[in-house]
């Protein structure tokens, strides 16, 4: 378990913060027993929750059934990419 620490969720809410009005990604939380994972919301055709975890090198993003559907070295190249992640009725590139 790798921790997120007070900058990278400074960063994260920057990241948001920045985004212009009406962009597909809504929001972000920290759930309250976990210290080790972000949630971020998005709005396309449907409301998706994508788990954000970090390794030692990487950022991963995660859809609902734990499949990895972005990864980078930095936060503000992965959550650059929110919008491009398929919705739900859509197949993943890696599929």
């Amino acid at each position: 378990m790798i921790v997120f620490t007070p900058s990278e969720l400074d960063q994260i809410d920057a990241l948001w913060r920045a985004c212009p009005m009406g962009h597909v990604w809504t929001g972000w939380a920290r759930p309250g027993d976990r210290d080790d994972e972000i949630w971020i919301f998005r709005k396309k055709a449907n409301w998706r929750r994508f788990r954000l975890c970090k390794s030692r090198t990487s950022f991963y993003l995660y859809d609902e059934k734990r499949r990895v559907v972005a990864k980078a070295g930095a936060l503000e190249d992965l959550l650059a990419h929110v919008d491009a992640i398929p919705g739900l009725n859509e197949r993943l590139p890696l599929d």
